[in-house]
């Protein structure tokens, strides 16, 4: 998915971009938190702690009161989601009927935030050491990559990368064999969306802007949604909820 995020996005000039955007859909849905689409196009909704996955077929849910509150889901992986549980330092993975695969609750570490990586592996920041690492669900072991780190307020995976940022919004990532790029500064934001090293969508003041490293150039996209609370982009379309409304824009150079 990443990969073709990016290829699609290349072709934009690097001085001023150009986009356009039509609204293809909109429908209401009574849930409290978006939190995305997986690569076949399912919604993922909470409401009063329980998760919901829903197609044009079906809705599947999910409810697990042991761990608390949800703190994060992760959805690109149609085939895992991963719902993280930071204050009983707990993790579930579910299948694609949301059926439950793994319950873990961490006792190594002090689990700060949990991504997916590629491989039956997880990424982490442990608060305690402040290092970020690698868990892997077979092996049952724990590799740190990183020296400490602090500071950081963002952060998002993709299968290779992990990209984070700090509480002065630099930007960096990290791979998977250790290595850390300085990506950049970026403006003040409120939601953001990493497309690679190099770009990424971010939200602030109720407008969604798309904004390059190399230029420090941001461009607003025309979306005209008031009020908006989450929002995620995928092979040319974005997912924007706000005010209980899921609607959708093609985008387009």
């Amino acid at each position: 998915m990443r990969i073709s995020l990016f290829l699609l996005l290349a072709t934009f000039s690097s001085s001023a971009q150009n986009f356009e955007t039509v609204k293809i859909a909109s429908k209401l849905f009574n849930y409290e938190v978006f939190w995305g689409n997986d690569i076949s196009g399912k919604h993922f909704f909470s409401k009063n702690n329980t998760l919901y996955k829903i197609s044009k077929l079906d809705t599947l849910n999910y409810a697990n009161n042991n761990f608390g509150n949800f703190s994060s889901v992760e959805t690109f992986n149609m085939l895992q989601t991963l719902v993280f549980y930071k204050e009983n330092n707990a993790f579930v993975l579910l299948d694609a009927q949301l059926n439950e695969i793994k319950t873990t609750i961490f006792s190594e570490i002090n689990c700060e935030f949990l991504k997916p990586a590629s491989q039956n592996e997880l990424w982490f920041y442990d608060s305690l050491s402040q290092q970020i690492g690698l868990y892997n669900l077979n092996s049952i072991t724990f590799k740190f990559l990183s020296n400490p780190i602090k500071n950081i307020k963002y952060s998002q995976s993709d299968y290779n990368y992990l990209y984070c940022i700090d509480t002065e919004n630099n930007a960096f990532s990290i791979s998977k064999f250790g290595k850390i790029k300085s990506l950049g500064k970026i403006m003040s934001f409120e939601k953001v969306f990493f497309l690679s090293q190099n770009d990424l969508f971010y939200l602030f003041d109720g407008k969604i802007y798309y904004y390059t490293f190399e230029n420090q150039i941001s461009t607003r996209i025309n979306i005209n949604e008031k009020l908006i609370e989450n929002f995620c982009f995928s092979d040319g379309f974005f997912s924007i909820f706000t005010n209980n409304q899921l609607s959708t824009y093609k985008i387009n150079k």
